[in-house]
């Protein structure tokens, strides 16, 4: 028998807290509206909001026009390269680990060949290199899981690597073990397929992005959507998303990529910081179990996504915030409600921080807010400082998942069970939210403004207190320099294909840019 486990998901679709002491470096005002359209006057790319490219190798800046990549078909069986499909007369050899031409799968004398891994050959079904033991790849050569063929180490579109134990199985290339005993689908695969003897790999994987939306245009994320933004999310439908801190009301934003804008108001001058959509955390997005995996009963979809959350963070010394419990917390947005659209559902303790931008009015209250991959929202400091919680929206309760030395600046999901937390000073973490542990990660030595996961490759973009940008291996901690921000601000990870940076305009009155991501690998 072979297991599957399916890693997919339905988609549904007057005194100001901040002070006006004249301290913020900026001097836009929006008024309150609830539908406009955003300025268009300037030409799409021709914004000054250039990315700076600082020491990346692949952070080229961009002007914001995304590139479509290669389509590739999710379910791509083994002995095709992705982003082809062969035909059931076309034969490779290329790498084949039995030294015999292979044929497509699917057909000839064999019949269906459906089990994991096999080809047809001389009609006979055999096993890729994935179900073979001992490894036919080495030493020269490593067995890429997606083909099922034998590749050179650097070769392109290749996903191999050395499995880890978890319990009865054993997790290869594209999974995760989930801490107890199950192999679980990330970047770049959208799920997981487990051979009789334990060895699970990835399945439905792609090497070469495909967006299925385009961002809106710089000139856009520019206009009043952009004023006083102290954070900025996507949506897998490319819709931008911003909170704004001011000294006056805040509000949240949505800007679609036909250029739309949306806001509604928060409670009185209450601080904001962080914005989270809820999204997939892999590609492809699937919505139905591809054709080559039977599921084991009827999948139970997540419903939510598009979910948008936020957190004020009031200082306890600041405006109307002074002396007042109910300032900070974690809300979300109510569309159908005009007179409370963005009511606070779980309530913080009153909390100051040092870090990561080093200003009181930023520094403050709850922050680390990210979603699961289970639609469970978690936060930082919002019952005592370095405490990562869960902040239950339906019920209005929070849980305890594990307890730091330091205060949480940001976070992000990077498997079903797996976060990547930032502390002040920059140490990262990976916490899983089964067991309730932590494990210790990387050292970036610099305080940590915000993290984005890519849900394409996996990896995690920091932006950190010294204006640089660095991209994180989440499961082995390898950190490589991405890129140099031309002031305070944080970073988020377009659908699309692009990180974007987002000045925090009370501290950087800057523009919003872009660098491109890498589209393959």
């Amino acid at each position: 028998m072979t297991r599957r486990s399916i890693g997919w998901m339905m988609l549904l679709g007057a005194a100001g807290c901040a002070g006006d002491d004249g301290s913020a470096d900026g001097s836009a005002t929006l008024s309150a509206s609830t539908s406009t359209t955003a300025s268009t006057a300037a030409t799409p790319g021709t914004s000054e909001g250039t990315a700076t490219e600082g020491t990346a190798t692949d952070g080229t800046a961009t002007d914001g026009t995304a590139t479509a990549g290669t389509t590739a078909t999710a379910g791509t069986t083994a002995g095709t390269t992705m982003g082809t499909t062969a035909s059931s007369t076309e034969t490779s050899t290329s790498g084949d680990p039995t030294g015999v031409t292979m044929t497509d799968p699917t057909g000839g004398g064999c019949g269906a060949c459906d089990q994991p891994g096999e080809f047809c050959v001389d009609d006979v079904c055999v096993l890729g290199c994935q179900g073979l033991d001992p490894d036919p790849c080495g030493p020269d050569q490593v067995c890429d899981v997606i083909s099922g063929e034998c590749h050179d180490p650097d070769a392109t579109c290749t996903l191999a690597g050395e499995s880890v134990a978890c319990g009865p199985v054993h997790c290869g290339p594209g999974t995760v073990c989930d801490g107890v005993d199950t192999c679980l689908p990330i970047s770049p695969c959208a799920a997981t397929l487990c051979l009789d003897g334990g060895q699970c790999y990835g399945e439905g994987c792609l090497c070469e992005r495909t967006p299925e939306c385009d961002d809106p245009s710089l000139a856009d994320l520019n206009g009043s959507f952009s004023t006083w933004i102290s954070g900025v999310d996507f949506s897998d439908d490319c819709d931008a998303w911003s909170v704004t801190l001011s000294g006056g009301q805040e509000f949240l934003r949505r800007l679609t990529p036909g250029g739309v804008m949306s806001q509604w108001g928060g409670i009185g001058d209450y601080d904001m910081a962080e914005v989270r959509v809820l999204r997939h955390l892999t590609i492809p997005q699937l919505t139905a179990p591809p054709g080559f995996i039977t599921p084991g009963g009827d999948p139970q979809p997540v419903e939510g996504y598009g979910e948008v959350a936020l957190t004020y963070i009031c200082c306890p010394t600041c405006g109307d915030c002074t002396n007042n419990p109910n300032a900070r917390g974690v809300a979300h947005l109510v569309e159908e409600d005009p007179n409370m659209p963005l009511p606070i559902v779980i309530y913080a303790v009153t909390s100051q921080g040092t870090g990561p931008f080093g200003e009181i009015h930023l520094d403050s209250g709850p922050q680390g807010l990210t979603w699961g991959d289970d639609r469970v929202l978690y936060v930082g400091n919002s019952t005592a400082d370095g405490e990562f919680t869960t902040a239950d929206l339906e019920k209005g309760t929070q849980g305890l998942v594990t307890s730091f030395d330091e205060r949480v600046t940001a976070s992000a999901a990077v498997s079903p069970v797996h976060i990547l937390v930032a502390l002040v000073g920059g140490q990262l973490y990976l916490v899983n939210t089964l067991t309730k542990s932590s494990e210790p990660v990387v050292d970036l030595m610099a305080d940590v403004t915000s993290l984005s996961h890519d849900a394409f490759t996996g990896h995690v973009y920091a932006a950190l207190s010294d204006l640089s940008v660095v991209k994180v291996e989440p499961f082995k901690g390898d950190v490589e320099d991405f890129a140099v921000m031309p002031g305070k601000g944080r970073v988020a990870v377009s659908p699309s294909g692009k990180l974007y940076f987002i000045p925090v305009k009370y501290l950087y009155n800057g523009m919003i840019s872009a660098w491109d991501l890498p589209s393959s690998f």
